[in-house]
């Protein structure tokens, strides 16, 4: 069986983040192709895409601390992101695929992502860690559809959202985060996967 494709849309300015799931990565059997906002490949750049996303398996956003700023700023940097964002996520709906919205360790989303089906905070490093395990079992032919594991099935509770996904992290009681989807904060007064 070839390595399973892993398509993984990042900026090239967040090189720690990319550092943090490389470490990850290299140590299971997948092939990652990463596609920078800023640095498009072989035009035409919508149909490099197109068919890199169709060889994959999922889609992985990297969500680290300079595309939070690049959303901040929100000059011409950030429309260009937006586009392309936009288009990967909408081909990645249309293809079925797995789509995981990955923090960086310490950084809250700030724009909002409309089609993901796994939402993570932080990037696990260690050895056989979460991010392994799913990234190995992609490779044996898992997929983590919404609701894949009633304990990580999410529901937003903003009434004008009512995004689903799963929710991949445990989280203290009292403890609250950003929905990708509607930006909202969410707390946890009993806490999140504690059993």
């Amino acid at each position: 069986m070839p390595n399973a494709q892993i398509f993984v849309a990042l900026t090239r300015q967040d090189k720690e983040t990319l550092k943090h799931f490389e470490t990850v990565a290299k140590k299971e059997v997948v092939t990652l192709y990463l596609q920078e906002f800023e640095a498009q490949k072989t035009p035409p750049v919508w149909q490099t895409m197109r068919d890199a996303l169709a060889a994959s398996k999922a889609m992985f956003l990297l969500v680290g601390p300079q595309l939070v700023e690049a959303k901040k700023k929100d000059g011409a940097e950030w429309s260009n992101i937006q586009g392309w964002l936009n288009y990967e996520l909408g081909i990645a709906a249309t293809l079925n695929l797995d789509v995981w919205v990955i923090c960086d360790n310490k950084v809250a989303i700030n724009f909002s992502v409309l089609f993901l089906n796994n939402y993570s905070l932080g990037i696990e490093t260690k050895a056989n860690g979460y991010e392994a395990k799913v990234l190995r079992s992609y490779n044996e032919g898992a997929k983590f559809e919404f609701g894949y594991s009633p304990a990580r099935r999410f529901f937003c509770p903003n009434k004008l959202c009512g995004a689903k996904y799963n929710l991949h992290n445990v989280l203290l009681q009292g403890e609250s985060v950003v929905c990708p989807t509607c930006l909202k904060p969410v707390s946890f007064p009993k806490g999140w996967q504690l059993t």
